[in-house]
């Protein structure tokens, strides 16, 4: 399987695998001193963000409980019958208290604009964001094509699991 990329700016960084062994690929920021990012606040009001060089080094801060679109500077060309999904990379999450504010990103293979990695900053702390610096993964996925059909019987006990929402476990 070959997923293809293209890059919207020759600057962005190209997606690789951090190991052999690695299921998902790495993705990069990728912005320059003069791009305004947008952000949300706790109140949903956009904020655009000016990235600046601080220490040599182009960055920008979130500030907590605020989310961002973090350019990639890439388009994923994502074959048909795929799904791209996007995470966190672990050490983001743990290090640093960024999440992707969906949880899991869904990139479509109908969807040909630049992707971006959406992080909510979770921590209490102002978190700065380089760029190049890698954020998320992805791993391209097949999908499964289903109908939706509305029945007028509800689904009946298949198993003999007791009680609703969190229940196969005590």
């Amino acid at each position: 399987m070959l997923l293809k990329y293209y890059k919207v700016r020759p600057e962005a960084h190209d997606p690789v695998f951090a190991t052999d062994g690695s299921a998902c690929f790495d993705v990069k920021a990728c912005f320059k001193l003069t791009d305004r990012i947008k952000s949300y606040n706790p109140w949903n009001k956009e904020v655009e963000l000016v990235p600046k060089m601080v220490a040599g080094e182009l960055s920008f801060q979130l500030v907590p409980e605020n989310r961002v679109l973090v350019p990639t500077g890439l388009i994923f060309d994502v074959p048909e019958n795929h799904v791209l999904k996007m995470y966190v990379r672990s050490s983001v999450a743990l290090k640093r208290g960024l999440l992707l504010a969906n949880g899991v990103g869904i990139i479509d293979s109908d969807y040909v604009d630049e992707t971006h990695i959406m992080l909510y900053n979770k921590s209490d702390s102002l978190v700065v964001i380089k760029n190049g610096e890698r954020l998320a993964q992805c791993s391209l996925e097949p999908t499964l094509k289903y109908k939706l059909s509305l029945t007028e019987k509800k689904p009946e006990l298949k198993t003999n699991r007791k009680g609703g929402f969190g229940s196969t476990g005590e």
